[in-house]
């Protein structure tokens, strides 16, 4: 999903986490994809976010870490149950799309959100702590 995202067009900081066998994948897509830039765990994840446009997470609380930056959500629906209450609350405070797994519809509206307004951050974030953030992962890249 990572990689046809980014064979679409947007520059892709895909963090797998401590899932080794995902970050292997990531590696070996970014090797293919110059766009995607994988990460495995990562003590980063607020400069990556400051920098990313689009947070595409499933509910919980990646959500309210991108909210206080100001960031739009999309939600991936892969948590049943419990997931669902969550990803419908998120849906109801706005600014947050939802799609499948499926790399197709995530590809499709991803593009569609990034052509949506962005929220306001937080009244907490300050403009300062995110351009940080955002210069730092553009170094990271390559792009800053």
């Amino acid at each position: 999903t990572a990689a046809s995202l980014a064979a679409a067009g947007p520059y892709v900081l895909a963090v797998a986490g401590r899932n080794r066998e995902l970050e292997c994948r990531l590696r070996a897509a970014a090797r293919r994809e110059p766009r995607l830039h994988p990460y495995g765990y990562t003590d980063r994840v607020p400069a990556l976010m400051a920098a990313a446009d689009l947070v595409v997470t499933s509910s919980g609380d990646t959500c309210s870490e991108a909210r206080a930056l100001g960031r739009r959500l999309l939600l991936l629906d892969v948590v049943q149950g419990h997931g669902r209450d969550n990803l419908q609350h998120e849906l109801e405070l706005g600014h947050a799309d939802v799609a499948t797994a499926r790399p197709a519809e995530v590809v499709r509206n991803a593009l569609a959100a990034l052509g949506r307004p962005e929220p306001a951050p937080s009244v907490g974030a300050t403009p300062a702590a995110w351009q940080a953030g955002f210069g730092a992962a553009l170094r990271r890249v390559g792009l800053g």
